[in-house]
């Protein structure tokens, strides 16, 4: 029987495996990174996949099956034949046994021995290259930094911070976390991102959307960051921008010129993507294409005669791209044309 395909993960998932891989291979981790290390490892299954496949290529190395036909119990076997380099991982609280290690190749075992690095670090940057090479297929690879995530097209990605804080990042999403001890700082690089602010009274949670700073203490908002302006929501709680504050169920778009509160605004529309949705409040059809665009491959583009002609209300799925394309060929005084590249948006004559 022909084996499943192997797992595709966001390239963020896969550069962090590599870079735990090494890290382990060089059998240099101190007790706080090995506790970090078990963090990233519970934080998700695909994290625990995306390790086990770096593992395999590395014990694999140049037989590596062409066709990349894996399955996990394979991947999982292959990183068992090599038993070197054991990492212990702390005990979490409360568990009256050890908890299973990780040797460096990505095999659990609960043996209390750990063995000698094999890999010195002057090596390190060349080999996580090769493995990434192989994993993803790119032509080159520089090493990025843990501190900053990612999502792709039409992914969305929910990130869990150390201090019981989370983030939503929603499609072609981007931030960069910083923390210290006075402050929690988050730059949101590009897109959209849901924040749940764990409360810490002697750490503010600040975040920069380019120019604009948005500090709370505990609390839920979300921050739109566009091409011209920042569109912050708040949830639950309260935060501050510029000399404003606000509360919950109230939100602002601030440009570089000005901050400008929305009257009446839909908190709940504005976080809708997080349930896979768009909605739209008498958006025009080039604020439609711009939210469907976030989403698909095949793009939607609005003639400039078309314009001004109508205005979208409605909620639709941005899974389901077919949804929102048959309300407007309903829509008069639209044409809809389809190519295999982009969804074309005219006035009909």
């Amino acid at each position: 029987m022909e084996r499943p395909v192997r797992a595709k993960f966001n390239t963020q998932i896969y550069e962090e495996a590599c870079e735990w891989f090494i890290e382990c291979r060089s059998g240099d981790l101190d007790a706080a990174s090995q506790a970090e290390f078990d963090r990233w490892l519970r934080n998700s299954p695909e994290h625990q996949s995306a390790y086990l496949e770096i593992a395999a290529i590395w014990n694999e190395g140049p037989t590596l099956d062409p066709a990349n036909r894996w399955d996990l119990d394979t991947l999982t076997a292959q990183a068992a034949a090599d038993t070197g380099n054991v990492v212990a991982l702390q005990r979490p609280a409360g568990l009256a046994t050890d908890p299973p290690r990780l040797v460096g190749d990505g095999t659990a075992t609960s043996s209390p021995t750990s063995a000698a690095p094999v890999v010195r670090r002057r090596n390190l940057v060349a080999i996580a290259a090769s493995i990434l090479l192989v994993a993803t297929g790119f032509a080159a690879y520089v090493l990025i930094p843990r501190d900053v995530y990612s999502t792709t097209l039409g992914e969305q990605r929910s990130l869990a911070l150390h201090d019981g804080s989370t983030i939503q990042l929603n499609s072609l999403s981007k931030v960069r976390v910083r923390y210290t001890e006075h402050e929690r700082t988050i730059e949101l690089l590009q897109g959209q991102a849901l924040f749940h602010v764990a409360k810490d009274s002697t750490r503010p949670f600040i975040v920069y959307s380019g120019p604009t700073r948005v500090t709370a203490v505990g609390t839920q908002f979300d921050v739109y960051r566009k091409t011209g302006d920042t569109i912050v929501t708040v949830i639950e709680g309260r935060v501050a921008i510029r000399a404003l504050l606000l509360a919950a169920g109230e939100q602002v778009t601030v440009t570089p010129q000005a901050t400008r509160r929305t009257l009446h605004p839909n908190v709940a529309s504005a976080t809708a993507w997080t349930q896979r949705q768009l909605v739209f409040d008498s958006a025009s059809l080039v604020d439609v294409a711009s939210e469907f665009n976030r989403y698909n491959e095949r793009k939607l583009v609005i003639d400039p005669s078309a314009l001004g002609a109508l205005h979208i209300s409605g909620v639709f799925s941005s899974t389901d791209p077919a949804s929102l394309i048959r309300f407007l060929r309903d829509r008069p005084g639209l044409r809809v044309t389809e190519t295999p590249t982009q969804i074309r948006i005219e006035k009909s004559p």
